[in-house]
């Protein structure tokens, strides 16, 4: 018997510019490409028209305008063209949602089912305060026929504010087999801290280099990789210092996976996430991992897969790397806890299924 291939709509971010979310693109994709149940077809929604670091409410909104009209115009191609099976779209939120709601739209003039992919951890706080976001994501997961969720402090909120919702949760995922091996360091050499996100100061920088202005640990040095805006690393040096510290700017995702592969010690000190992606690579190398207590961290660093501290506190941040510098038995363990959890939870071979489960179930429905 021939079974004929889910023919999927993938509306996500592809980079650049490098993100969790265009990360998670372009993984599921590839992986999708040694498959004969299932073809993608993309609709990139990266915001190529801006920075990283340009924040403004005024550029976002114009910006934001241009590339909601350029992404719907390009799903209305896609959708005239293909004959599809389902729509998945990622969101995470904010000015997002208009789009998300247009998408939504679309799939009903259609008639192709929508799933939606809420990849960011505000929602509890949003969804208290009633926030227009808020009620607008409330419409645009009424539309849709299932809504994934990567948390389950999402889960849980999404289920009491939304009881008929149809949620799924499923965490985000890592491809073991692209990974290099995280070998153990070479006892004489320079011991490396390394930071994996972009350098802006919603990912607690500034509270990293606090830290580590107080601690310098001889025969260590902290590495930030991705991408930064001189401006701001100036100022970061002027008010912190730079002694033992690189910045490495963004690197092709093959190099950052080296570094982090033969790093001692991951820190990432965020003040929000949703499922870091960086988290789950660095699980999955080994590392003795230091993050904040913000998004699914916590869920994924339990069972002694690495260290928590509070998010905005730079004297905690600080107690803990200095703990883990001077304990290098304490980073092994923490690595290879961390490691066994990444293989049994996060690996793409498991998560892949459950999205297909997912795309099969509302493909059923046309």
């Amino acid at each position: 018997m021939i079974r004929i291939p889910i023919r999927l709509c993938l509306v996500s971010p592809v980079p650049p510019p490098y993100g969790g979310i265009a990360h998670w693109t372009a993984l599921i994709s590839a992986y999708a490409k040694g498959r004969q149940d299932i073809v993608i077809s993309q609709v990139n929604t990266a915001p190529n028209w801006r920075s990283i670091h340009q924040t403004g409410i005024v550029i976002r909104s114009i910006g934001g305008s241009l590339q909601l009209l350029f992404d719907i115009v390009r799903l209305c191609i896609s959708l005239c063209s293909n004959r599809f099976d389902a729509i998945h779209l990622t969101t995470s939120g904010h000015l997002g949602v208009v789009r998300d709601l247009a998408v939504a739209l679309l799939g009903k003039i259609f008639g192709v089912p929508l799933v939606l992919h809420i990849r960011f951890g505000r929602i509890p706080a949003i969804a208290l305060a009633n926030s227009l976001e808020w009620r607008l994501l409330r419409i645009v997961m009424g539309m849709s026929s299932r809504v994934v969720l990567i948390d389950k402090t999402t889960y849980e909120a999404v289920r009491s504010y939304l009881p008929a919702s149809k949620v799924e949760l499923i965490p985000n995922c890592v491809n073991t087999h692209l990974l290099p091996s995280g070998q153990p360091r070479d006892p004489y050499a320079t011991r490396s801290i390394v930071f994996l996100g972009w350098v802006i100061p919603a990912k607690g920088v500034d509270e990293l280099l606090s830290a580590w202005g107080r601690l310098q640990p001889q025969g260590w040095r902290l590495d930030f990789i991705g991408s930064y805006k001189p401006d701001y690393r100036d100022q970061l040096v002027r008010s912190h210092g730079a002694e033992n510290v690189n910045f490495l700017g963004e690197l092709p995702h093959d190099i950052a996976m080296q570094h982090v592969a033969s790093c001692d010690l991951f820190v990432l000190p965020s003040h929000s996430e949703g499922f870091p992606n960086v988290i789950v690579e660095a699980m999955a190398l080994g590392r003795a991992i230091v993050a904040t207590k913000v998004g699914a961290i916590p869920e994924m660093l339990a069972e002694g897969a690495g260290v928590l501290v509070n998010s905005r506190d730079p004297d905690e941040l600080e107690r803990e790397m200095r703990r883990l510098i001077l304990d290098a038995q304490a980073r092994v363990s923490l690595g290879e806890a961390a490691k066994k959890k990444a293989e049994r939870c996060y690996s793409i071979d498991a998560v892949f299924l459950d999205y297909m489960r997912v795309w099969g179930g509302v493909s059923n429905q046309r």
